[in-house]
């Protein structure tokens, strides 16, 4: 590389930026709430390469900077105490049958981190080579650009600034390499201000030249509706003739058939937290859907609500606020599990239906009035993995027998199944947690237009658990269902909208969601005693966006829980702390995470490592010259030059420049020399038969310590 340190600085500042402008928009179209730390890790990556530091350095610097990443936002323990090392073993452990068996949705958010990191890392030697070495960036400024205009085009980023300064500084560097590879940077201060000026005066012609209005209507419009045409062209026919739109109704008697995806919004929501938004339950299974139970109880609340509660007292809450404004008047309420209050300026009054726990707002005469623009208080729960397993059985008669109803016709083999799948399973959570994930296990599809319509004398979760195997939420969460309840486990059907997509974010900081009828959903809640309601999700490619905290460990050796960070609050999988554990002390903690290893795991585990092992042979020339350097850095004395030369012959011979039978040191010396265009080999050489014969090598050791150096590194590729 030609020119001075600052101009290579200079590189490695353009070669951050451009890395940078890929992980800023992270703010606003994801949950990530912490990219910041990610854009420090390129950076210390560049600036490691801009200084020379040792690669074995690096990567110790790099793997402790990860580490203590992950452990100050997901377990926050001190690092030094190591109380964390565990955990991630195990959850890195665990992905691997996560990863195997494509259960992508169950990847918790410390491996899907530590996996960026890695990409990251990996991402700055690649533009490091084509920035330095092939001298050439065009495609990867062009997926910039590209990157930045569609997610301005798309989503809540504004890449005003981002295409700014991708137009000003990224021609700037296209400019410096074109000239760079045709030869001309030796005068590169005179170009600097020659090109500087160029991209000036384009950028001011540009601002202040007159601009014409929008040639082409908007894109997105089009691509929309051709993506919602082709959709329903291709849809299939439900038994009345017609391909049904996804959104919530009220008629769910008849389950099944294909739909095509509605994007009309039905409100926006200013909130902190991601959580499943409630219309209402049903609980009569009739074999092709679910009806409301025959029960004519209301009772009315005037904003805050204190006549029904989700959750008994023992079950850790935290409170929240948000803000709904409706697209169009809403004559029902849209609340999140743990309704407390909602403030509307046109109703004082809401009127709660028992049977299927709806809420209309309504006056004094009980008559539904529209609801527009309001703002709920909610408790939003974190469930205790470890009072859900103690929970005793439920007790309550009319409950169980409400929520454990069945028709008569219901197939025996839908029974046994049941029985099968929590058969060992000791307590109700455990049962719970074993049908919910029977689906990820077992070769189910999340599919919206092959779906079958039961026939009259088909069962509509016997025809999906035996049958078909494919379907939506509908299928999943009424299989759900009904495999609980013949086990005599209380569940119950909830249909509502999901959380949404997030949009943008508020001045202060609360996260902007989009529910459009396409975020219609159906998912199970579970009767626990001394808990309450307890929501769970079975469907194919759906997170449960509910907190499950494991046994918290003594206050002294307490990890405490992950706070809000990368995961935006999206709960914490239970891989990430393994399986359920009482221990009291850490030394119990880590004999159960090794006692967890099953032969499965094991086999994996060797595979794994024989891989790493193997790979890691195949790219030897690689990383092991930089082994031998660190070997000999600050080892002196006749002694080490002698070890150092005899490892740089070895070194030499592994590239490919085999020493001649009979051929002298000083001989092949030449040779090594005439290929690399040095005389640096020649002067080692000359340097090791004076060590050999004991004429004091060890000053000219230190002084030509740099020649070896600079000769190892020439055999790396």
């Amino acid at each position: 590389m030609n020119g001075s340190r600052l101009k290579v600085g200079v590189y490695y500042l353009f070669a951050f930026w451009l890395l940078a402008e890929w992980l800023i928009p992270l703010k606003t179209v994801s949950d990530t709430q912490n990219a910041n730390v990610f854009i420090v890790f390129v950076g210390l990556c560049f600036l490691f390469m801009f200084l020379r530091i040792r690669a074995s350095i690096v990567a110790l610097i790099n793997v402790s900077y990860i580490a203590y990443t992950l452990n100050a936002l997901f377990f926050d323990v001190s690092f030094f105490s190591f109380r964390w090392l565990p955990l991630l073993v195990e959850d890195v452990i665990n992905h691997v049958a996560i990863v195997r068996q494509a259960r992508w949705f169950e990847v918790t958010n410390v491996f899907r981190s530590l996996l960026f990191f890695v990409l990251l890392w990996m991402m700055t030697y690649v533009v490091r080579y084509w920035l330095f070495v092939r001298k050439r960036l065009f495609v990867f400024y062009v997926a910039t650009v590209a990157y930045v205009a569609i997610l301005d085009t798309f989503t809540a980023f504004r890449g005003n600034g981002a295409i700014v300064r991708l137009v000003t500084l990224g021609f700037l560097l296209l400019h410096w390499l074109v000239d760079e590879r045709i030869g001309g940077a030796k005068q590169w201060k005179r170009w600097l201000a020659a090109s500087i000026g160029m991209i000036s005066v384009c950028l001011v012609v540009g601002y202040v030249g007159p601009k014409l209005p929008p040639q082409w209507p908007d894109p997105v419009p089009f691509i929309k509706s051709y993506a919602k045409g082709s959709e329903q062209g291709t849809g299939k026919e439900t038994v009345d003739g017609t391909v049904k739109k996804v959104g919530y109704g009220t008629n769910d008697s008849r389950l099944g058939g294909p739909f095509v995806a509605d994007d009309t919004v039905v409100f926006t929501v200013e909130d902190e937290q991601r959580h499943y938004w409630r219309v209402e339950t049903k609980s009569v299974y009739t074999g092709k859907g679910w009806e409301t139970a025959d029960n004519d109880v209301t009772d009315i609340f005037e904003q805050e609500n204190h006549i029904y509660y989700w959750f008994e007292d023992g079950v850790e809450k935290e409170t929240f606020t948000a803000i709904i404004r409706p697209t169009q008047p809403m004559y029902y309420l849209a609340y999140p599990l743990g309704l407390k209050a909602v403030h509307a300026l046109e109703v004082n009054e809401f009127l709660l239906q028992m049977a299927n726990e709806k809420i209309y707002p309504v006056d004094r005469q009980l008559n539904t009035l529209p609801l527009f623009e309001h703002e709920i208080v909610y408790e939003h729960p974190i469930f205790s993995v470890e009072q859900l397993n103690d929970a005793p059985a439920v007790q309550n008669d009319t409950l169980l027998a409400q929520y454990t109803q069945l028709p008569a016709t219901l197939p025996s083999r839908v029974r046994q199944l049941a029985e099968k799948i929590t058969n060992g399973k000791q307590t109700q959570y455990e049962k719970v947690k074993a049908v919910e994930q029977y689906f990820r296990l077992n070769g189910f599809d999340y599919e919206t237009t092959d779906v079958a319509v039961p026939g009259d004398n088909d069962d509509y979760v016997d025809q999906f658990l035996f049958e078909t195997k494919k379907g939506y939420c509908d299928n999943f969460s009424t299989s759900m269902v009904v495999l609980l309840r013949s086990v005599g486990i209380p569940a119950r059907w909830v249909k509502g909208y999901t959380a949404g997509q997030l949009t943008g974010k508020t001045a202060d900081g609360k996260n902007i969601y989009t529910i459009t009828n396409k975020n219609a959903h159906s998912w199970v809640e579970v009767y626990f005693s001394g808990v309450g309601w307890v929501p769970f999700e079975p469907t194919q490619g759906f997170a449960n966006p509910y907190r499950f905290t494991q046994p918290q460990l003594p206050q002294e050796q307490q990890v405490v829980q992950p706070s809000q960070s990368l995961r935006s609050r999206i709960p914490v999988n239970d891989l990430l702390r393994g399986e359920q554990t009482t221990s009291s002390s850490w030394k119990d903690k880590d004999h159960a995470i090794w006692n967890a290893f099953t032969w499965k795991k094991a086999i994996w585990l060797i595979f794994v490592g024989v891989g790493v092992v193997f790979l890691l042979y195949k790219i030897r020339r690689k990383w092991w010259p930089y082994v031998t350097l660190f070997m000999f850095r600050w080892k002196n004395g006749d002694d080490a030059f002698v070890r150092a030369y005899v490892a740089l012959l070895k070194h030499l011979q592994d590239y490919g420049l085999k020493r001649k039978q009979g051929e002298t040191l000083r001989q092949y010396a030449a040779y090594v020399d005439r290929y690399f265009g040095t005389t640096d080999m020649s002067k080692l050489t000359y340097m090791y038969e004076k060590a050999i014969y004991k004429q004091q090598a060890n000053v000219e050791w230190e002084k030509m310590k740099e020649l070896w150096e600079n000769l190892i590194k020439k055999t790396v590729p």
